[in-house]
């Protein structure tokens, strides 16, 4: 008889896991997928016609993912996918800027603008951050994989044993459309009762911190404001 644990995707499986580490699962397992993404693309896809595009098209990656190529391995792979933004850049903002600084004469404030224009949409990103648009697809299927598998007895307890999932991804998860009313209310009941729990041992945390408590020391509340951290915040995301 086959095992029916076997049957189930590997997003099953990796949720199962990340519950039971701290932290939203959700923000977890993205950003293991974002990280492992950049390595493979700077280590085997750099010289990809398409991926290169989608780069210049973007002017590099947001600031947020930008963050994640530093690395010694990495500078080659990083000054080609670098050279080709700032020279995309300066292609078009040398067809409009003079070689030369030259003085502005009367009335050259309509040339300026017309300047101004041209540079500007040379800089501005084309294209949303690749990494961003990455991101948000781990983010979906792993959403529609918690909401499609709430039923499940095993996901069900991982999930109520977990930190919960962090306030931004519990936004994504509510504006997914296609999601079973019936799985999403008893995902909610247990989100609810997590928060519920994290606002006890906050309230415990204020009350140990209040200079005329007897104090006993803390128990499992002690780190509950970083804990509050994660899960009102979630990490850092990497949106334009």
């Amino acid at each position: 008889m086959s095992d029916p644990m076997q049957a189930k995707s590997s997003a099953y499986h990796e949720l199962i896991e990340a519950m039971s580490q701290p932290g939203c699962p959700i923000c977890r397992l993205v950003d293991r997928a974002v990280r492992q993404y950049v390595d493979v693309f700077f280590y085997e896809n750099v010289t990809n016609v398409e991926r290169r595009a989608e780069i210049r098209e973007a002017r590099g990656y947001c600031s947020v993912h930008g963050a994640l190529l530093a690395g010694h391995a990495r500078m080659l792979s990083v000054a080609i996918i670098q050279h080709d933004v700032i020279n995309d850049v300066l292609r078009e903002v040398d067809r409009v800027l003079p070689q030369t600084h030259t003085h502005c004469r009367p009335l050259d404030h309509l040339i300026g603008m017309s300047m101004r224009r041209t540079v500007l949409d040379a800089v501005k990103p084309k294209r949303v951050c690749p990494l961003c648009e990455y991101e948000r697809d781990q983010e979906g299927m792993l959403l529609h994989a918690l909401a499609n598998e709430i039923h499940d007895e095993v996901m069900h307890q991982a999930f109520a044993r977990s930190s919960g999932l962090c306030l931004p991804h519990l936004e994504a998860l509510l504006q997914l459309r296609d999601v079973d009313p019936h799985h999403l209310r008893l995902l909610l009941h247990i989100e609810r009762d997590i928060l519920k729990a994290l606002k006890t041992d906050l309230e415990e945390y204020l009350a140990k911190s209040n200079g005329s408590y007897d104090y006993a020391g803390m128990g499992k509340e002690a780190d509950s404001p970083l804990r509050a951290i994660k899960l009102v915040s979630g990490r850092v995301l990497g949106r334009r």
